[in-house]
């Protein structure tokens, strides 16, 4: 992921798409592995995950679409959450 610090790479997370508050659930396909400093990124809208989650993570991404729907998902993966 860009901005990564080598030193980050060692702590991985399972880092929800869908997060429970907003209706995610702890499927494996609700969650896929990032950086402890890709995940707080992305948590908070900084980190488009869009284009690293096609093709190798597309039930990831469906999976997210089944809580949000395509237009909900695309902007929480993409970081525009406004």
């Amino acid at each position: 992921m860009p901005g990564v610090q080598p030193r980050d790479t060692h702590r991985i997370d399972p880092a929800h798409l869908v997060p429970r508050s907003l209706g995610g659930c702890d499927d494996v396909l609700c969650v896929i592995a990032l950086c402890r400093n890709c995940h707080r990124r992305y948590d908070s809208g900084e980190l488009d995950l869009v284009a690293y989650l096609e093709p190798r993570h597309r039930a990831e991404a469906a999976h997210a679409v089944e809580h949000l729907g395509l237009a909900g998902a695309l902007r929480r993966i993409s970081g525009r959450r406004g």
